[in-house]
């Protein structure tokens, strides 16, 4: 947790810390998720491991395996009332922290993406400015409204819509919204080249075709909504962290647009205890999860940060209700709870998920150099219909010889 939202974890360990004298955590910032992974890694290799600390999935199945974890549910079963606790944490959550049946371990920064766009905008092209896009076929409509070509030369000034080029996460929310599946992670087996798949890609790719929608490097589509030259993008929610004070116009937050039915992953990680034989610092590390994790902490840390709360408590709490009352921005999020599922938590799936992007990028580069091409045209499908192709076959390469098989 680095800039903003690093200060708003800094604030709260400052305050657990404060208002208590058995245990005292010491935040140490990795300043990325890739650094943190290493780090892990080999402190585990070194036995020095952390007492507590953020984990993605992959690497918290590889951990538990090799019985370097502390399995929460010994912990809870230690709680006045086991069954109130679980029952507490969001539903789709405490299924994300669930590995072979135990709970390995717990919810802590999970974000979702959202839609953001220009109100103004809207306005400008007739469109209700409170009124977004709820499916992807009025993404459609509403980005052809609102794009402009002004001087008729094929190059729109202003863009109705735009993506990442590696879009690999929202391109997954697409797949579950028209009924399709990344993998079978029991049986690990990729679902890639899929007819849902083809739609997945084909809700951005003919965007491109039609010049109604662009892709764009990093964060550049972000700073060009800043600028006003792109009325819609796809990001995380905590995009909203960073782009605060920046934001010149009037604008609106909302659920991603979904194909045929609402849907949408969650990225982010979650928290281990390390089991390092020192039962005083695990207690104190279970004691500060509880704490952060609390219904009025969870709530504060949710609405500083953006990030998903853990409990259900924290949810329906007075102070995201109000927040909700105060700004609609705020809800668009938490509306997407129960619409919510997470990608494949197996340990190659880091690797997995560059295969993908990487075919996705030569996908929307390719239709972007088409000429004459139509949305019906044989060849254009043929072309998405390969990078799918060679997407499953990627991925299926990694599996089939991996050495975290189980």
């Amino acid at each position: 947790m680095g800039g903003p939202l690093g200060e708003v974890l800094d604030g709260l360990i400052a305050e657990y810390n404060a208002q208590q004298s058995r245990y005292w955590i010491k935040g140490t910032s990795m300043g990325s998720y890739d650094t943190l992974q290493k780090k892990i890694l080999a402190s585990v290799v070194a036995h020095r491991s952390p007492d507590i600390s953020q984990n993605f999935e992959a690497l918290t199945l590889k951990l538990s395996r090799a019985g370097k974890l502390v399995c929460l549910d010994d912990l809870i079963a230690r709680e006045p009332d086991p069954a109130a606790f679980r029952s507490d944490i969001i539903p789709v959550l405490l299924a994300n922290n669930l590995f072979e049946g135990k709970l390995w371990s717990f919810p802590f920064n999970k974000s979702v993406p959202v839609l953001y766009y220009n109100k103004d905008m809207f306005r400008e092209s007739g469109l209700d400015p409170e009124r977004p896009p709820r499916t992807v076929e009025e993404l459609f409509d509403y980005a052809r409204k609102l794009t402009r070509d002004d001087d008729g030369d094929g190059h729109p000034e202003i863009w109705g819509y735009a993506f990442t080029l590696r879009n690999e996460w929202n391109w997954g929310c697409r797949l579950l919204s028209c009924h399709g599946t990344l993998m079978d992670e029991n049986a690990r087996k990729p679902f890639l080249d899929s007819k849902a798949s083809l739609r997945a890609t084909r809700s951005y790719s003919d965007m491109i075709l039609e010049k109604i929608g662009k892709f764009a490097e990093g964060y550049d589509h972000q700073n060009e909504w800043l600028g006003s030259k792109i009325a819609m993008f796809e990001s995380s929610i905590v995009s909203r962290v960073y782009l605060k004070g920046k934001i010149k116009f009037s604008h609106g937050v909302a659920p991603i647009p979904y194909i045929d039915e609402p849907a949408t992953l969650l990225s982010g990680t979650n928290i281990n205890v390390f089991d390092n034989g020192n039962l005083d610092k695990i207690d104190g590390a279970w004691d500060f999860i509880k704490w952060f994790t609390s219904t009025e902490t969870g709530a504060r840390w949710s609405l500083g940060s953006t990030y998903l709360p853990v409990r259900l408590s924290s949810l329906n709490s007075n102070i995201l209700q109000n927040a909700f009352a105060s700004d609609s921005n705020i809800a668009a999020p938490y509306t997407q709870v129960d619409s919510a599922s997470f990608e494949p938590r197996i340990p190659e799936w880091f690797e997995c998920r560059i295969k993908i992007s990487e075919q996705l990028e030569q996908i929307y580069i390719k239709t972007a150099g088409m000429k004459n091409i139509t949305p019906d045209s044989p060849e254009y499908t043929a072309m998405i219909q390969k990078h799918l192709s060679n997407m499953q076959s990627a991925v299926n390469f990694i599996l089939e010889n991996s050495l975290d098989t189980p």
